[in-house]
């Protein structure tokens, strides 16, 4: 006797338990079989078992299953126990079948900094919200800036060296020396203090005759407008760190840049915006040296909107750096955040630019990065600061975040300006030492307390799961400090509906899942309730679209449990039915709905693991740009019954309220005609 079942079940699955019976001998054999389950079951009134027995003639050396017909109820494990046999022979067996809960969780949160003695935040409980799943969850941090060695180590041991790397690892040295409150004790970086300087010393083996500078052959030809803009900067950040800058070289370069902007000295290979762009960026550089006027920034106002966004950050903190142009700088300041994508805890700027920009090294982080500065700068006006709000401190949250697995970014460019903002950040809004002691408390009842004395002290976190009083009520997160220095904390509250929602949820995450079955030689495309027979073939195609990109995603897919995935795999899997995944759509797919998708494996930064487990197929990514992803998967149904299809879910695992949910369906397995 063996067990013919789904390999598990959601709170409500109508299934037929089966057992097959084989018989082992060379004659036909009169075998008398009871089937008897207990657990989270209906069950008749005054009983606490179902159960079933039954006489069958087992034909020699074939199988005959017997089915009990169940519906779960609650989770839990359900416990069979079948027993057959005649006078001669007897065999029996015990199975267990998981009954997994009807729990589908969303996340709300808010994230916050202050220094202030007291903060509040609200939380109004749903009403339709079950009490055996979720709850409020408290951070605290005395930083949003963290584990930054990644990137200096990155920089630290570069092995190449033009100009533009030369320069990033001594302006990253000089970095070094500012955030090195931040740093493990363990991390050192040996000559950091002397390093800028010597490469400062290089530049004029750097700067060809006109002024500009160039990555390998000081000469003229090779002067290269965004390098010459970018040393400009790089040298207004050294001086502020207090190093010599050569004035000759400096004067030549400033000359350099002042006549590509009054004249259309740009490459060939330069369009519009990316002419625009780095006109902006030797504007800021021009600015802080007080080399241009209004008149200047007024002559390239109407060039702004060609600019891509690190072309108008820079143009902003030129004029936030300019007497008379705060008309400009909320004009520009608008024209930003129009590109942005806003979540609990994350700002983050986006746009769509061609390649050629790559030619300017251009890349989305670099640009946040940039954006984060300018607004660092314009929030220091007194304008700028109502308007700027909180979101710097989002933005650091996101490019903190986005970092890679060795803790850096991922070129020279994006590793100088992301942490060139995280200097500017910190020395706004982190420049006293934390000395404080905290106290979390929902309602008058204490979450947790927690000290910090140090910007490198770890995050505290405080949990409290759902309670039977909770739902449709209010309640208010009060958090109390005591001492100096910044803090940042969240809270979040994790509920799950007591009914399943009917239609998806699209908070910064769209994700849409499709079953089809090949018919009649082509792709079907299943509606719910939908119906397949027991051994037929499913594909599972999963379309996930981001706004913006996001960090850490994983997509969860539940099995309902009347299939089981096909894992290529296994030796006893058929590659054949593995492959169905890779084939062509039905007419009405969502695959048709956009032109490019980025599909699983394709780079380090699309989805590349997966687990394939009986409950759920999991797909992860560590960084995802915005756009479009494709994944997709085969499935057998295995056992017949009515099974609850749990929403496919995506999030963003260190940010779970920002997510998707797609749309639970209904699946029907029929036995084949011949098992009826």
């Amino acid at each position: 006797i063996s067990p013919v079942m789904p390999n598990q079940l959601t709170e409500g699955d109508s299934f037929q338990a089966g057992f097959s019976i084989m018989n082992r001998t060379d004659k036909a054999r009169e075998l008398t079989v009871t089937i008897t389950a207990k657990g989270p079951i209906e069950t008749p009134k005054g009983q606490e078992i179902q159960q079933i027995t039954r006489t069958v003639t087992g034909e020699p050396y074939k199988r005959t299953t017997l089915w009990l017909p169940l519906k779960s109820r609650g989770e839990g494990r359900i416990k069979f126990t079948a027993r057959g046999g005649d006078a001669t022979d007897q065999d029996g067996i015990v199975h267990e079948l998981e009954v997994l809960r009807r729990v589908s969780l969303e996340t709300a949160a808010t994230y916050g900094t202050s220094a202030s003695e007291k903060i509040t935040e609200s939380i109004q409980f749903p009403d339709d919200m079950r009490t055996d799943a979720g709850g409020v969850r408290v951070t605290l941090s005395p930083t949003v800036i963290g584990n930054v060695e990644g990137a200096f180590e990155y920089l630290r041991d570069y092995p190449y060296d033009c100009w533009e790397q030369k320069l990033t690892k001594g302006v990253m040295a000089s970095h070094f020396r500012n955030l090195e409150k931040y740093m493990s004790d363990g991390f050192k970086w040996e000559g950091s203090k002397e390093l800028p300087q010597s490469m400062l010393d290089l530049a004029s083996s750097y700067q060809a005759s006109n002024g500009g500078m160039v990555y390998y052959i000081p000469e003229d030809r090779y002067a290269d407008p965004y390098l010459s803009a970018y040393t400009a900067l790089a040298f207004n950040w050294l001086r502020k760190s207090g190093y010599n800058v050569s004035s000759s070289v400096e004067d030549k370069l400033h000359e350099y840049l002042i006549a590509m902007l009054r004249k259309d000295v740009a490459p060939d290979f330069y369009s519009r915006g990316m002419a625009a762009t780095v006109r902006a960026v030797a504007l800021a550089a021009l600015a802080e040296n007080n080399k241009i006027t209004i008149d200047d920034l007024r002559r390239y106002q109407p060039y702004v909107r060609e600019m891509d966004l690190f072309g108008k950050a820079h143009f902003l903190m030129a004029a936030t750096g300019t007497k008379g142009a705060e008309d400009m700088r909320q004009e520009v300041f608008n024209m930003i955040l129009s590109h942005a994508d806003q979540t609990g805890g994350k700002f983050i700027f986006n746009e769509a630019f061609d390649d050629s920009y790559s030619r300017i090294l251009t890349s989305s982080l670099r640009t946040n990065g940039a954006v984060l500065s300018a607004l660092a700068a314009y929030g220091g006006t007194e304008a700028g600061k109502i308007a700027v709000g909180d979101i710097p401190f989002k933005m650091v949250r996101y490019i903190t975040q986005t970092r890679r697995q060795s803790g850096r970014w991922e070129n020279t460019q994006e590793n100088i300006f992301c942490m060139n903002a995280l200097i500017e950040y910190s020395r706004v809004y982190e420049s006293e030492r934390p000395e404080m002691a905290i106290t979390a408390m929902l309602d008058r009842k204490t979450m947790g307390k927690a000290d910090f004395k140090d910007v490198r002290d770890e995050p505290a976190e405080f949990k409290r799961a759902i309670e039977k009083k909770d739902p449709g009520r209010k309640a208010t997160v009060t958090i109390e400090r005591e001492g100096q220095g910044r803090l940042y904390y969240s809270v979040a509250l994790s509920y799950a509906p007591r009914s399943l929602k009917p239609d998806p949820i699209n908070a910064g995450i769209d994700v849409r899942r499709e079953y089809s079955v090949e018919r009649g030689g082509r792709w079907i495309i299943l509606k719910t309730p939908m119906e397949i027979k027991r051994g037929e073939l499913v594909r599972v195609d999963l379309f996930v679209s981001l706004p913006a990109a996001r960090n850490f995603v994983v997509v969860d897919d539940p099995v309902p449990g009347g299939l089981e995935p096909v894992n290529r795999d296994l030796a006893t899997s058929s590659a054949v039915d593995a492959d169905k995944a890779e084939s062509d759509y039905g007419a009405d797919s969502w695959w048709f709905h956009y032109g490019e998708w980025s599909y699983y494996g394709m780079s380090r930064w699309s989805f590349y693991h997966q687990e394939l487990r009986h409950h759920a197929v999991r797909f992860y990514s560590e960084y995802l740009p915005a756009g479009n992803y494709h994944l997709s998967y085969t499935a057998q149904a295995i056992a017949p019954g009515e099974f609850t299809v749990m929403p496919t879910h995506a999030e963003e695992m260190y940010y779970p309220d920002v997510f998707g949910k797609g749309e639970p369906a209904v699946l029907n397995v029929k036995m084949e005609e011949e098992n009826k």
